[in-house]
Order: structure tokens, then C-alpha cells, then sequence
């Protein structure tokens, strides 16, 4: 049984990313907004940061879309970099990786998107907001910070309706038991927050232009831009 966040997501890296459209119900619409608005914002040669990119997913769908863009990303589990990295290996997109906690993020104006997705929410409300600070700091000026992720209901009885929604539509998709219910113990080391206090959060980060440009019941895209 894994017993700490890196254990739980190395034992996961080998299914991750095969699992992953059955586990998100709006799948196609969660990423497509995060692809659509870093899209935007990144010009020719854009450096971008995907922190807590896991196996890299976020990050190979927006070189699709900005195949000139350079990009690094972080993870805290070396096997879930190793998949990223197994990704990209035989693609012409520049990418590097460094296993590295969130929190460890102390570039300055370094990037012109700095992005997530599902990945903070495992932070404390304390630790989101050192990281939030620590993205906008990362950012160049007029450049996009991004976070694609999961919220928390404003109520139990909301949280509990998020809930239901999440497990009644995996549980009508082809993932054997086992898996869902190994996405189930990985849950036990979620932190989510709710969406408000977390766009507070962005604008107290120095951020402009925040908004919740998507949300489907818990999955949620926020977005800000640094002033220029």
C-alpha cells in the first residue's frame, strides 16, 4: 500500500495515462479549454512550464497546438517523469524534465506560460497559495498562468454530490474495478479546494484577468495573466 503522494503516483505511472479519459468525465472539454487559452497566450518560441506534468499529457497536447514551444516539466515522482520522458523521446518537441516538489519553484520571469493540471489540489490551502505566488513569479510579464484541476464543493452536501457525479460516471465506463478503486486510494491524498477561495488566491498572487474560464462539476480550468 502506497504510504506517501510519490509512492501512490510511481505505483500508478505504468496506467495513468491509459486510465485517464474514463476517470475524467468531461475529458475532451477540460483539456481542450487549458490547450485553447495556453494556445493563445503562447507567441513563436514560447517557453512554457507544466508543473506536476506528471506523465506529460497536458504538455503533448499543447505542443499540437504550439509545436514550436519549448518546454520543461516538473514532477515530484520520477516514474511518472520517466513516462513523460518515454513520451517525447521520439517527437521533435524540445522538452525538459526535473523531479522537483512544487513548492521548489523559485524562477523569476522565466516563462510565458506557467501551467498545471491536476496536480495542486494535493496541496494544503497554505501550500497552494505559496505556489500560486510562486507561478506568477515564474512568469515573464503578460505572460499566462494556468491551472486545470479539481475544486471542492462549497458544502458537504455539495462535496458529496461531486461525489456521485464522479463515480457514477466511472462506473459506467470499461475500467475494471481494481482501477477505480486504485483511483479511489489515491484520492486519499487529495487536498481540493473550493474554487472561490482559490481565485481570491490568484489575484493575491499578483495575477490580472483571473477567471474560471471552464468548470464541469468539480473539474475546473482557472487562468490569470501577469501584468505586463
Amino acid at each position: 500500500m502506497p504510504t506517501t503522494l510519490r509512492d501512490a503516483f510511481d505505483r500508478a505511472a505504468r496506467s495513468y495515462d491509459g486510465e485517464r479519459r474514463q476517470l475524467i468525465p468531461c475529458f475532451d472539454e477540460f483539456y481542450g479549454n487549458a490547450v485553447a487559452l495556453v494556445a493563445e497566450a503562447a507567441g513563436p518560441g514560447a517557453r512554457i512550464l507544466d508543473l506536476g506534468a506528471g506523465t506529460g499529457l497536458l504538455s503533448a497536447l499543447v505542443a499540437e497546438a504550439v509545436p514550436d514551444a519549448e518546454f520543461t516539466l516538473t514532477d515530484l515522482s520520477e516514474a511518472m517523469l520517466a513516462k513523460a520522458c518515454e513520451r517525447f523521446a521520439a517527437g521533435p518537441a524540445k522538452v525538459s524534465f526535473k523531479v522537483m516538489d512544487h513548492l521548489a519553484l523559485d524562477e523569476v520571469e522565466s516563462y510565458d506560460v506557467v501551467m498545471s493540471a491536476l496536480s495542486i489540489h494535493h496541496l494544503e490551502d497554505v501550500d497552494k497559495r505559496v505556489c500560486y505566488t510562486a507561478m506568477t513569479r515564474a512568469a515573464k510579464p503578460g505572460g499566462l498562468v494556468l491551472n486545470a484541476d479539481q475544486v471542492a464543493g462549497d458544502t458537504a452536501a455539495m462535496e458529496e454530490r461531486y461525489w456521485r457525479h464522479w463515480y457514477g460516471s466511472v462506473s459506467t465506463t470499461d475500467l475494471p474495478k481494481d482501477a477505480i478503486e486504485a483511483a479511489i486510494r489515491r484520492q486519499r491524498y487529495d487536498k481540493r479546494s473550493p474554487l472561490l477561495p482559490q481565485l481570491d488566491w490568484l489575484h493575491q498572487a499578483g495575477l490580472n484577468e483571473v477567471e474560471c474560464r471552464y468548470k464541469n462539476v468539480s473539474f475546473v480550468v482557472l487562468c490569470g495573466v501577469k501584468p505586463a
